[in-house]
């Protein structure tokens, strides 16, 4: 734990060891496949139609990363025939998860979601065996990174197998959907042949791995030979699947339950909801954990290989560390990221609240975000030369809770709103905004039921320093009338205008319909220009469709029309005339977005709540420098944590227990970071970012308790080896 090199000369020096160069390639390899499973797959899914709950699923196909610890302990201890032979343990299980990884993808290519069913099962086999194969993956270059060097070298490895992963996932993320773009699918004109090849030409990629994994030398480390005939482990792995297959039932049928008891007792509230799912979750552990061990009892698999399998690399670390410090550490392990992972999880929704365009999203986070990550991965290495390993935990703990204050005073970059001000029918209302100009109010239906439109102003409290004008944005609402079927078109923009900023942009249009349910044959298309395109109709009535500004611009009359269709007939149709101002750019930098109101009943006594978001700009310089920092501390604190963790694994077990810590590394936080939409609505930003910090200060605390355990546990080895 407290290993040093002499010189930064040597610190430096090591980055350009050859086991440094390997696990760059290595993390390219590991890289590549995670997001073929998410954003790229997502995007290619929808291109093809495909529902949004159907393409959530396909999310579940990445669970392999999550519960890779349970079939860890096969990674150690089968041999694969003729290969472990020929290439050794590691770098056998290597080239045979790459091959599949490789297979999986190419599965994924040449199944076509549109066409169908048995295509959409295809792909999604291609999905479950690609999550699968790549955490089999990751297992194993996990331990052959551990076995590959000494503790002070880990973070060095660690920082270079980490820049290796991001450019892998730069290749497959933002390298696949230029690919595909240039190919020619986009959204509305989708190329099944475009994602085909892309997905070919990643698997091609995954050539880098392969021949990294030919190329380089197994670990030399001193193993315990065991001696087990070939059905013996023939039967551990036929176990272990009827575990997972009845652990896979077990979830699915108990789905069931859990949806009839919910919709029985009419359960809303979130976090019941997900003591529900949690007590399914490990319901169908228990399930399969009873199963495997009956089936231990019973003599189906060698009882001594079974508890060596599973068993001693749990046993192991409580006797290498004792009960006491074990749980200690295994504490620390679930806790140490929960600062930065918590604020991690609503990262994006942030910043799209502080009104960030997508283009500067991706270019500070996608771009800056990534490389001061890959520095502060280096700066972590090259400090571990020179550092206490625990020393060194404890500064990137101190920095990763410590920059989420960051945050705060990019929250504050913005100037302050006045309340807004609403005006409906005779009466006038005002509303406070929260701190990214969320607002809200409860209007009665009866003073709505005199006026047919919204009347809203917002603007500064201080005007002195902004020199802007109030602004003001009228929103139209429908009101219910007895058997009628209404169509209205809300305004385009706020104040119902293109300008110069808006004509390279996508227009969503909006609007209203009321009457009775949609039939099959039944749909709400919009007109412009001689084009039809297709609305959605979402709830609360309310129906959009995305149009190119430009086609909004061309349009020689500038009227768009929503036409109720039942086949090829119309029943009922709306015109809406907008404004187009392609000569000046809005001065204005404040701007008012009202969500539509549901229909107004005048003979209703309840209220409609109306309600909205002031979009004012903030600091581009806040959002860079938060994103800098706080990726820079993140890439420091995880080379240091990965290398503590390879400090505390035994090289018998070296693939089971990391992977079991690096699943309890993110297990905790993630399970916290679902709670964070929620937090965030009933705290606001500031005080979420406040108590991420706060959150920070018990672990400063535990870091310096595991060091002290820490130290106090090497003396007594030393002591018992005098």
């Amino acid at each position: 734990m407290t290993t040093q090199t002499t010189g930064w000369k040597s610190a430096f020096t090591a980055f350009l060891d050859r086991r440094a160069l390997i696990m760059l390639f290595l993390g390219f390899s590991a890289g590549v496949p995670i997001l073929l499973i998410f954003s790229s797959l997502s995007l290619w899914l929808g291109e093809a139609g495909i529902s949004k709950s159907a393409v959530t699923f396909f999310s579940w196909a990445a669970l392999g990363y999550s519960f890779k610890f349970v079939w860890a302990p096969l990674i150690d201890e089968l041999p694969v025939p003729f290969l472990t032979k020929a290439l050794g343990r590691r770098r056998a299980w290597l080239l045979i998860a790459q091959i599949l990884i490789v297979c999986a993808i190419s599965i994924m290519a040449f199944s076509d979601p549109a066409l169908g069913a048995t295509h959409l099962q295809q792909m999604a086999l291609g999905a479950v065996l690609l999550g699968f194969s790549a955490a089999t993956q990751d297992i194993v270059i996990d331990a052959y990174r551990i076995e590959l060097a000494e503790t002070q070298m880990q973070t060095v490895l660690a920082s270079t197998y980490n820049a290796g992963y991001r450019i892998g996932m730069i290749v497959a993320g933002a390298g696949a959907l230029f690919l595909a773009a240039y190919l020619g699918t986009a959204k509305g004109n989708y190329i099944y042949d475009a994602w085909k090849w892309t997905y070919l030409a990643m698997a091609a990629v995954m050539l880098v791995g392969i021949i990294t994994t030919l190329s380089i030398r197994e670990p030399q480390v001193d193993r315990v030979r065991k001696h087990y005939v070939r059905s013996d482990y023939f039967r551990l792995v036929a176990v272990f699947f009827v575990a997972v297959i009845s652990f896979v039932l077990s979830y699915i049928y108990s789905g069931n339950l859990v949806a009839s008891i919910t919709e029985q007792f009419a359960i809303q509230d979130t976090f019941a909801l997900f003591c529900f799912e949690a007590l399914r979750f490990v319901g169908s552990g228990a399930v399969a954990f009873a199963i495997g061990a009956s089936l231990v009892k019973m003599g189906a698999v060698n009882k001594q290989m079974a508890y060596e399998t599973w068993v001693n690399p749990v046993a192991d670390f409580f006797k290498r560390y004792g009960l006491k410090l074990a749980l200690v550490l295994l504490l620390l392990i679930g806790f140490y990221r929960v600062s930065d992972i918590i604020a991690g999880v609503i990262s994006n929704v942030f910043y799209q609240d502080l009104n960030f365009s997508k283009e500067q999203i991706a270019e500070a986070v996608k771009v800056y975000g990534v490389i001061f990550s890959l520095v502060g991965g280096f700066l972590g290495g090259l400090l571990a030369q020179k550092m206490n390993i625990m020393k060194l935990m404890f500064v990137g703990a101190v920095l990763a809770c410590s920059t989420n204050l960051i945050f705060i005073g990019l929250v504050k970059s913005g100037e302050k709103l006045a309340a807004v001000e609403v005006k409906a029918g005779n009466q006038v209302y005002q509303a406070e905004t929260d701190e990214v100009g969320y607002w809200k109010l409860d209007i009665s239906s009866a003073v709505l039921a005199q006026s047919k439109q919204l009347q809203v102003s917002a603007a500064y409290l201080n005007t002195d320093n902004t020199n802007q004008a109030p602004v003001q944005v009228n929103m139209p609402y429908l009101t219910a009338e007895q058997g009628s079927t209404q169509l209205q078109i809300l305004p385009i923009t706020s104040d119902n205008t293109l300008t110069v900023a808006e004509q390279d942009k996508t227009i969503v249009v909006r609007g209203q319909y009321v009457g009775e349910a949609l039939q099959e044959n039944q749909k709400i298309v919009l007109q412009i220009n001689d084009q039809n395109i297709e609305a959605k109709l979402e709830s609360e009535g309310v129906f959009s469709a995305a149009i190119p500004a430009q086609q909004l611009i061309q349009s020689p009359a500038h009227i768009i029309s929503a036409v109720l269709m039942q086949d090829d007939q119309a029943l009922q149709q709306t015109i809406h005339v907008y404004q187009v101002n392609d000569q000046l750019a809005s001065t204005q930098n404040l701007d008012v977005d009202i969500q539509p109101l549901a229909v107004v009943d005048g003979n209703s006594s309840d209220t409609v709540e109306v309600s909205g978001k002031v979009i004012k700009p903030y600091s581009d310089k806040w959002l860079y420098f938060a994103i800098i920092v706080d990726n820079l501390a993140a890439g420091l604190a995880g080379a240091a944590f990965i290398a503590f963790l390879s400090s505390l694994t035994s090289v018998s077990f070296t693939a089971v227990q990391y992977a079991i810590f690096s699943s309890l590394m993110t297990l905790t936080p993630k399970i916290l970071g679902g709670y964070s939409g929620t937090i965030v609505t009933n705290i606001g930003y500031p005080n979420f970012f406040l108590m991420t910090t706060l959150i920070g200060i018990p672990i400063l605390i535990l870091v310096v308790w595991v060091a002290k355990l820490l130290g106090e546990h090497q003396q007594q080895s030393v002591q018992k080896d005098d």
